[in-house]
């Protein structure tokens, strides 16, 4: 679109050349509310002593993250928008003038971006990357900082994202089984038989267990480069809910402390502190399924790798399904606030289940083989 056909149009003059001559700046927009900002914008910066077009993208990123995006958003978004600054954006772009960034460049940034070891980016993450590409440079326009966003029609190369999934009856039974014996037992079940998310095992204890039910009201959450837990209250009605929780589970808990789950100095676990659980309980769970060893090490797994701690929530949800308990109840066990997260879940119907459906037909009026675990 020509100049001479935006609605809303001025010129200003922002500096001078060598010889003396203006330097101007136009602004143009066909929505006046949009116009007026970049002409705020624009006073505010040439107010500073600032000079338009000569921000890089590196300090309006920065600046952009700071105003707009990590007042109103939480830690772990934090972390993944800080992530996407270090790790990509800036590397690649950062000391560019934001009115130098074609369309092109951009392009180029998404197509090569990997993760922190190599790895090409998964969809959900290139998903992201464009996402806050796109939110960065649209807000220097709006800013009168650039013409116009070089963000439009930018595509993503990348490969599927991995689906979670539940556990199958085998991995379901080596977890069970490795729980009996292993230190992190009680933290993994909480997670297998009541459905808890990771951040809601670390901040429950005995006082919110009454009559058979667990109250689930609160998580943590690790803030940006902070190991520390810092208790945060749930985002909606559906995040407080009460679950069935095993007698045998409850005799393997500290119901002697705030928490059941502590460090050795009294206070809440720390990220690391999950880490080094679940990794130490997905080793033993390898092993228990026959990985081959040599010196200490796993030269071969067989126990899935992929397999992290919400696979186990994940379970709890299918498990669900297979005992016969209605969407609605199980998304309120759950603590989805979306019903169809919920669906979505009881829509993966599995090999197992079908092959149990058909050795139980006759035997049980068709009915769906119950899990002998719950």
């Amino acid at each position: 679109m020509s100049s001479q056909n935006y609605k809303y149009k001025a010129s200003f003059v922002v500096g001078h050349k060598p010889d003396g001559k203006p330097i101007r700046k136009y602004i143009q927009d066909n929505s006046k509310a949009k116009f007026d900002a970049k002409v705020r914008a624009l006073k505010a910066l040439t107010d500073r002593g600032g000079t338009p077009n000569k921000f890089t993208v590196e300090q309006w990123a920065w600046q952009w993250y700071r105003t707009y995006k990590a007042p109103h958003i939480g830690a772990s978004q934090r972390n993944t928008y800080e992530a996407h600054f270090r790790l990509r954006i800036c590397p690649q772009i950062g000391a560019m003038a934001l009115a130098d960034v074609k369309p092109y460049r951009l392009q180029q940034l998404i197509n090569e971006a990997t993760t922190d070891d190599g790895k090409p980016l998964s969809a959900s993450t290139a998903e992201e990357l464009r996402y806050i590409i796109r939110g960065l440079f649209e807000q220097a326009e709006i800013n009168g900082l650039i013409p116009t966003s070089p963000t439009r029609k930018l595509e993503i190369s990348a490969e599927p994202a991995k689906k979670r999934r539940s556990l199958t009856q085998d991995e379901e039974r080596i977890v069970r089984e490795v729980a009996k014996k292993h230190y992190a037992g009680p933290w993994v079940l909480l997670m297998l038989d009541c459905g808890l998310r990771r951040g809601e095992t670390v901040a429950i204890g005995a006082n919110d267990i009454k009559d058979g039910l667990l109250r689930i009201s609160r998580a943590v959450e690790y803030k940006t480069n902070s190991n520390q837990a810092t208790i945060k209250e749930p985002k909606s009605e559906s995040g407080v809910r009460f679950v069935p929780i095993p007698a045998e589970l409850v005799a393997q808990l500290n119901t002697k402390t705030r928490y059941f789950f502590l460090q050795k100095d009294g206070t809440m676990l720390t990220q690391t502190n999950l880490r080094r659980m679940w990794s130490s309980f997905h080793r033993a769970c390898d092993r228990a399924a026959g990985a081959k060893i040599y010196r200490n090490k796993i030269i071969e797994h067989a126990f899935a790798e992929d397999i992290t701690p919400h696979y186990l929530r994940h379970t709890y949800c299918t498990n669900l399904y297979r005992q016969g308990v209605d969407l609605k109840t199980a998304q309120y066990l759950m603590g989805h606030a979306d019903i169809s997260t919920t669906a979505n879940i009881y829509s993966h119907v599995t090999e197992e289940d079908v092959r149990n459906i058909t050795a139980k037909k006759g035997k049980n009026k068709g009915g769906i083989k119950k899990n002998p675990y719950l």
